[in-house]
């Protein structure tokens, strides 16, 4: 037996400081630090060949962790690849560019390495072999996934991230200060304890996904009173193939095709309105609530029945069956009805719309068409196929009213309730009885098993290649090794909750020119309506099923999805002392939003100010005094400055400052 299999895996807390200063075309490691988890003694080198002669000096397999491996990794790959000249540990299945295939980890020679990077640029680990051993890097934030200064106040830790000047005349072997030892110590240190506690709960998986599956994979198969383990409940529909009489070629793709995320929607007509007045509710855990058997959901398991025709049998609506159904029809949205349907991967929709009708909206003539002419010149009517969950089917029918409908096929499953109720009571009672690192746990282990139930075979991933330019670009390999989860329960979990909050929403809408429903966002409804106004919710601030009124605001404007601005006076119906202003604006960084905030308030100093671009977006140039903008400037076209943007150079990354705009 080799010396590596012998050995006990060392696992460690990892991180680096790179260069960062005005006009560099490379960059490089000027400090490295890790800590072996359980430990206090951190190592600090200068530059990621120390640190990279450490781990191979340990003579054992080593897993080190980097919160957010999409930028360290990147200092590894060119290290690994251009420095070290070590091999991709890969096989050229044909002359076909990206036909690749990865090694088994025991064919690896030495000095190679292979990596995860998903095809959506998702970094997961990095595995280098090198004397005999293996060195494992891993990313943290897959596992915990906040900021380090986030982890050290929800966990509670012991050290606490501190703020360190980046920018600097810096390099590989160069003195490190006494006060920048301190920094890069404590950032390795706050992640180290806070894996520590992920450990001790036996939790080592590679993602908090697989986590929380793989502890509901064992409470399944040993507690859940059923006399079918996990396999049987959730046997692999990738692998049971349809007749090809019902389009898809598996059970898993026929039904995927329902599947659909959150509901988030903007009232139009209320979109960049200033609005005054308004409460705020939030559904205590979402989908933990619509998994729990307290909402009286059933879940489908094992195999289907399919059937085909343009009905529905009976059986399929029996209490202790869920159905999914294939039809093709127009639609037109009922009167003072909220939207919710939407139509993906068809370039005559808007994948993210909410649509009011299946008719073609023309932009230049501002009409809706029930014909449309393609490329070729012929003509199709705007009928649609949607495969839907039968809770989708039945809110489609209470919503819409349906033209030439035609239900062409469908298949029902036997269902259970309860399935993940000990999984669920466990991290619920966790997540009451306890605060700092035990509670965020629970919220973790809460809030991120659904998902890993709607998981695809999908795993399409980049490949590494050197550029003329000396940096290191990447080529997409198509994959599909992936196990699936179980896409009816998945689906089924999603639409329960869209569900929920369409509902809810739906019972304070009251049409245009009226108070009532604003926007909506997966598990919150925004309204201005008094907290005593909102109707059809349960409220109470813990339990499943229920919503907390989370805020009260004096005004707010909505500009579209995902991008709004609440100034906050109540929390919990309780005045604050400070209101506050809560940005919300996807895609815009933190330092964007206190910009803005520095802007509404008119409060800006010099020591706000941290660039020349910053200067001129908070104040005025002709007086020198701050700029002060009003809610009406919270929308498209507004630019923010220092939004980094990362980019790919000779050594590494660098973050590039740029200006966020909304578009």
């Amino acid at each position: 037996m080799s010396q590596s299999k012998k050995s006990k895996t060392r696992y460690f807390s990892a991180d680096f400081e790179t260069t960062v200063y005005k006009g560099q075309t490379c960059t490089e490691v000027w400090a490295a630090a890790c800590v072996e988890l359980f430990t206090e003694q951190v190592e600090i080198f200068h530059s990621i060949e120390e640190q990279f002669n450490y781990f191979i000096s340990l003579d054992c397999p080593i897993v080190a962790y980097y919160h957010n491996l999409k930028f360290d990794g990147n200092f590894w790959l060119y290290f690994l690849l251009v420095t070290k000249h070590f091999k991709q540990a890969s096989r050229q299945l044909s002359d076909k560019l990206g036909d690749i295939e990865w090694l088994k980890k025991q064919d690896m020679p030495n000095n190679s390495f292979q990596y995860s990077i998903s095809d959506m640029g998702q970094w997961y680990t990095i595995l280098i072999k090198a004397n005999n051993h293996f060195i494992e890097i891993r990313d943290s934030l897959k596992l915990l996934p906040f900021s380090v200064k986030k982890i050290g106040e929800s966990f509670k830790t012991k050290h606490r991230k501190l703020e360190m000047e980046y920018t600097g005349v810096r390099y590989a072997g160069c003195e490190i200060t006494e006060q920048e030892k301190e920094y890069i110590a404590n950032d390795v240190l706050v992640v180290k304890e806070a894996l520590e506690i992920m450990f001790e709960e036996g939790h080592q998986k590679l993602t908090i996904g697989s986590c929380c599956l793989d502890e509901f994979k064992k409470i399944t198969n040993t507690t859940v009173k059923s006399t079918l383990n996990y396999d049987e409940l959730f046997p692999d529909l990738t692998q049971i193939p349809l007749d090809k009489q019902y389009k898809y070629t598996t059970i898993d793709a026929y039904i995927r095709k329902s599947y659909k995320g959150g509901w988030c929607y903007l009232v139009e007509h209320k979109a960049n309105q200033i609005i005054t007045n308004g409460t705020t509710a939030d559904v205590n855990s979402l989908y933990p609530s619509v998994m729990s058997s307290e909402s009286g959901n059933y879940y489908p398991i094992g195999k289907p029945t399919f059937w085909q025709g343009n009905y529905i049998p009976d059986e399929a609506y029996k209490n202790n069956h869920y159905f999914f159904v294939r039809v093709k029809t127009r639609f037109y949205l009922k009167k003072d009805m909220l939207p919710f349907i939407q139509i993906k991967g068809n370039y005559l929709y808007k994948g993210t719309e909410a649509l009011k009708s299946s008719d073609v909206y023309d932009p230049k003539t501002k009409q809706y068409y029930t014909y449309y002419t393609d490329l070729e010149g012929k003509q199709h009517d705007t009928r649609v196929e949607m495969t839907l969950t039968c809770t989708d089917y039945k809110l489609f029918r209470e919503h819409y009213n349906v033209v030439e409908f035609e239900i062409l096929d469908g298949c029902w499953f036997y269902t259970q309730i309860g399935i993940f109720d000990e999984y669920m009571e466990k991290y619920k009672q966790q997540k009451l009885m306890y605060t700092g690192a035990l509670r965020e746990l629970a919220k973790l282990f809460l809030n991120n098993l659904y998902g890993k139930m709607a998981s695809s075979t999908d795993s399409s991933f980049k490949y590494a290649v050197i550029k003329d330019d000396g940096t290191i670009g990447f080529i997409p390999v198509v994959a599909h090794n992936k196990k699936a989860g179980y896409i009816p329960v998945g689906s089924a979990i999603t639409s329960y909750a869209r569900n929920f909050t369409i509902r809810a929403a739906q019972k304070n809408y009251h049409g245009v020119g009226k108070r009532g429903f604003i926007y909506a966002d997966t598990d919150s409804i925004h309204c201005d309506l008094s907290p005593n106004e909102i109707q059809g919710i349960t409220v109470h601030d813990k339990n499943f099923c229920c919503w907390k009124l989370e805020s009260c605001w004096d005004k707010a404007i909505f500009t579209r999805q995902k991008t709004y601005i609440e100034h906050v006076t109540h929390e919990n119906c309780e005045p604050i002392e400070h209101p506050y202003n809560n940005i919300k604006c996807a895609g815009m960084p933190q330092r964007c939003k206190d910009l803005f905030e520095l802007s509404l308030n008119g409060t800006a100093t010099e020591k706000d100010v941290h660039s020349e671009e910053e200067k001129e977006f908070l104040f005025d140039t002709d007086t020198g005094k701050p700029i002060i903008r009003t809610f009406s400037d919270f929308k498209v076209g507004l630019k923010v400055p220092s939004k980094l943007r990362p980019k790919r150079i000779i050594g590494g990354v660098l973050l590039v400052e740029t200006s966020y705009e909304m578009r």
